[in-house]
């Protein structure tokens, strides 16, 4: 078998501390190096496959300041795919497809909640729970259809402070439903 000599410089440059001199150790090489490939392109298809799924509850209350606050949902139970976010309390879409979003708010006693979810910085579906003379709570329900780098999360809709309870009273959850 004849060797050019492109591929014996690149098998140097890979693995420099190996030492060829024969064509039965170069083989051996190649195989190992197209054995690296094959576990490599198995990973990035295993990652591509993962369906982004997660859901968060809100731990300490939260109060809602003004119209831009966004729910930084911090107890994260499920992350699939780590496409949320506590830090921001956003989702980030990793796959193009049709997704399903639900939120829970539970507003203080005798307060109210106005919150929306948004896709991107649009306002998709917007909720209010008013707390009457108990706590209440409301929830949302979507579906939206995403692309690579939509943005889902759950924000105040207005400029009144508000008081989210948390102690996992309060959650917002998705997941990927199909492309």
């Amino acid at each position: 078998m004849n060797m050019s000599p492109m591929i014996v410089i690149f098998m140097v440059m890979s693995f420099p501390l190996i030492s060829c001199s024969s064509q039965s150790c170069v083989m051996d090489i190649l195989d190992e190096f197209d054995k690296i490939k094959v576990d490599v392109a198995k990973s990035k298809a295993a990652s591509a496959s993962v369906k982004p799924a997660f859901f968060a509850a809100l731990t300490p209350h939260f109060t809602l300041i003004d119209i831009n606050a966004v729910l930084e949902f911090d107890d994260v139970k499920v992350n699939r795919g780590g496409a949320y976010d506590p830090s921001t309390g956003v989702f980030t879409a990793t796959i193009q497809g049709l997704y399903h979003f639900s939120c829970m708010i539970l507003a203080n006693h005798g307060a109210v909640v106005h919150y929306q979810l948004n896709k991107n910085d649009q306002p998709y579906i917007l909720g209010y729970s008013h707390g009457g003379a108990a706590a209440d709570s409301s929830t949302i329900s979507a579906v939206i259809e995403l692309t690579v780098g939509d943005r889902v999360f759950v924000k105040h809709r207005t400029d009144a402070p508000e008081v989210v309870l948390g102690f996992a009273h309060t959650s917002f959850s998705g997941y990927f439903i199909h492309e």
